[in-house]
């Protein structure tokens, strides 16, 4: 038997990428089709980073072929038990793996529950999350997968985007080290996690098809076979 988990947020109103949906045409208005207007940028809701995003030098998501990542086997690396405001440090990365330490997957999903446990529209799912550490990050990069996604803010800083002001510096080591110097694609915001139930699964990312994008929405599923 095959289950198909959706790992994608809902693209609808959110104070904290101020979308708007507004009817081009309508039913109501007697028009002969309905059609729906909205603004979107490419890092609102769940969507994928390529390394131009964090670097003025880096490359675009067509340097990723996607049939090179699109459908990879992915290991699902287990932190739901973490509390609010917590690091998840290189050696809890390495202790999670232990089990498949022979073994490397061409993506992996950190686990944390953040979106069971906190409803993704409040401000408290950004502003005491836990987080990767920088020795986390070094650690996604010296693994190499092709990919990996996180369903929750995976540097700490990201909480202060909310309340910058022009100036502002967001200091954002995870990025840093996995996306610029790594250049491994990021999946950010993904939800769940949770209902994948096994500690592998096949996982299924698909951008929109945007050209030299530094990023785009994603719809992201995971295949389990039972």
């Amino acid at each position: 038997m095959r289950r198909i988990i959706d790992l994608t947020l809902p693209i609808e109103e959110h104070w904290r990428y101020g979308i708007k949906f507004a009817h081009t045409r309508s039913h109501a208005n007697h028009d002969l089709w309905q059609a729906t207007s909205y603004n979107l940028e490419s890092h609102w809701f769940t969507h994928i980073d390529a390394p131009i995003h964090h670097d003025p030098e880096g490359v675009d998501l067509n340097a990723y072929p996607i049939q090179d990542w699109c459908m990879t086997e992915c290991l699902v690396l287990d932190f739901s038990d973490i509390g609010d405001n917590v690091g998840i440090t290189g050696e809890m990365l390495e202790k999670a793996n232990e089990k498949y330490k022979d073994k490397h997957f061409d993506s992996i999903l950190i686990r944390t529950d953040r979106g069971k446990k906190v409803s993704w529209k409040t401000t408290e799912f950004w502003d005491n999350s836990p987080y990767v550490t920088e020795d986390g990050g070094i650690w996604i990069k010296n693994y190499n997968p092709k990919l990996v996604g996180y369903d929750f803010p995976q540097d700490y800083e990201i909480r202060k985007i909310r309340t910058m002001k022009p100036g502002d510096m967001i200091v954002q080591p995870v990025h840093e080290h996995v996306l610029k110097d790594g250049k491994i694609l990021q999946i950010e915001y993904m939800t769940n996690l949770w209902e994948i139930g096994a500690e592998t699964c096949q996982l299924i990312a698909l951008p929109l098809n945007t050209q030299h994008a530094d990023g785009s929405q994603i719809r992201v599923i995971a295949v389990v076979e039972e």
